[in-house]
């Protein structure tokens, strides 16, 4: 069996100590794996044969082919960015395939999948922006055969993981307000969920389209917001790694035991939810600053 990550191993090396390692916290029993054993980005953020996906007249891991691919784009445009803190040189393919690898992820990892396996009828493939479409007649498909098609392929869901960001990335055509890459000074300690790109309505599932915030590194951090304010306060990297935590499925990675510790204890004392954090940090990075605080 081939361990395919849904988190590439180049974005997770961007998270890990000088060894090229991290600790692993695991959401469901709220404690670091092994006591605080270091792992490589190879251990962890995979499922086996998760882009095992037999098709007539394609290869059966062509889904890896189509991941591997992008990947090697995104690869080349994080190591420009990591490479200085400012004037990247991004061309305008580097901030199409950002905006694209940021959107393949949000529908990659494991807090997707029970979305995407739930959306069997043609209504909530709609609804996902998928139109099923008959080579012959370039209409939509009837809803009878459809369902054939679904329950006679047990890789669907897999295949449909790739075909949601393909066509929603179309969306980005409505999308007229600039994003940035921001490089903070003074990073708090690296750490990465396995749940990294943050929007602001969830609820929506519309990556290419609502504003986001997508971490590519401890120090570097990809915008997309309308109207987002030119200056901040760097310390919003501490609850937008708050916001990652309450929002990963199964692990987080992490550098430093402590931090992970002081993120929960700020966040029980000052929040009551994820959505009151998420609300907090794009005020922020919309609003006033000290509007933004007079209300938290």
């Amino acid at each position: 069996m081939a361990k395919h990550h849904y988190l590439p191993q180049f974005y997770l090396k961007g998270f890990t100590n000088s060894d090229g390692k991290f600790l692993i916290w695991s959401v469901a029993n709220s404690r670091f794996k092994g006591g605080g054993k270091w792992f490589a980005p190879a251990s962890h953020f995979f499922l086996k044969d998760d882009n095992f996906a037999p098709a007539e007249g394609w290869a059966d891991d062509y889904l890896e082919g189509i991941y591997s691919g992008n990947e090697s784009r995104a690869a080349r445009i994080l190591d420009k960015i990591k490479a200085v803190d400012q004037g990247f040189g991004l061309t305008n393919d580097d901030v199409v395939w950002l905006n694209y690898f940021a959107g393949e992820l949000f529908w990659r990892v494991p807090a997707q999948r029970e979305l995407l396996s739930s959306a069997t009828s043609l209504e909530q493939l709609n609804q996902l922006g998928v139109a099923v479409i008959d080579r012959r007649t370039m209409r939509q498909i009837g809803p009878k055969l459809h369902a054939e098609a679904v329950k006679d392929d047990p890789f669907y869901c897999k295949r449909l993981r790739n075909v949601v960001p393909a066509t929603n990335y179309w969306n980005m055509r409505e999308c007229t307000w600039p994003c940035r890459v921001v490089t903070l000074p003074d990073p708090f300690p690296a750490i990465c969920s396995d749940n990294p790109v943050i929007l602001r309505q969830p609820e929506k599932t519309d990556p290419f389209l609502d504003d986001l915030i997508f971490p590519l590194a401890p120090n570097k951090v990809f915008f997309r917001i309308k109207g987002m304010r030119k200056i901040f306060a760097p310390n919003i990297k501490f609850y937008i790694d708050m916001l990652m935590i309450l929002q990963a499925k199964e692990y987080v990675c992490c550098i430093d035991q402590d931090y992970i510790a002081w993120l929960l204890a700020v966040y029980q004392q000052n929040f009551s939810s994820a959505d009151e954090v998420r609300e907090f940090i794009f005020r922020h990075l919309t609003d006033d600053i000290e509007r933004c605080h007079q209300r938290k």
